[in-house]
């Protein structure tokens, strides 16, 4: 049984920029490939050969450049992730201290508030009662007199 090989353009040519290296090293981009060129009467014959070893360590070859192209995209997309998620716990972590300082602050104020507003209260209480003695004095100086004046009118009888 003999393998056909139905594409009529050859492989894209792989260059040495293009192999996949080591790990750590950046992988490029690869570059797109050479227009097909097109032989008249030769194209017919080339279909019902096989792909020589050369022709499918290049489609290969390719494919590879093509999967690490892609898991490169997907590790930068990981990276850009983490530094948004980082960003992110910073901008919590900032938030949720100024929530805290607001909280705090809230409570100095709110007793500060409240701290007046008893103060203003007792003082008001201080001088109702001061009025109410003032108010007792009078009263009482007042009866005196009614006394006075009634012993004075019992006493000319």
């Amino acid at each position: 049984m003999d393998i056909v090989c139905i594409n009529s353009s050859p492989a894209p040519q792989v260059t040495n920029n293009m192999l996949p290296s080591t790990e750590d090293a950046p992988i490029e981009v690869p570059q797109a490939p050479e227009p097909a060129q097109h032989p008249s009467l030769e194209a017919s014959s080339d279909r019902d050969r096989k792909p020589s070893l050369q022709e499918i360590l290049q489609m290969t070859s390719t494919t590879m450049n093509f999967i690490s192209t892609i898991t490169t995209i997907f590790h930068e997309k990981e990276e850009q992730n983490t530094r948004f998620r980082e960003e992110l716990a910073q901008k919590i972590l900032f938030a949720i201290m100024n929530i805290h300082a607001w909280a705090s602050a809230r409570v100095v104020h709110e007793h500060a508030a409240a701290r007046d507003t008893l103060e203003a209260g007792i003082s008001k209480l201080v001088e109702d009662e001061k009025d109410q003695d003032r108010m007792r004095a009078r009263l009482s100086d007042l009866f005196e007199a009614v006394n006075n004046t009634v012993a004075n009118l019992a006493g000319l009888y």
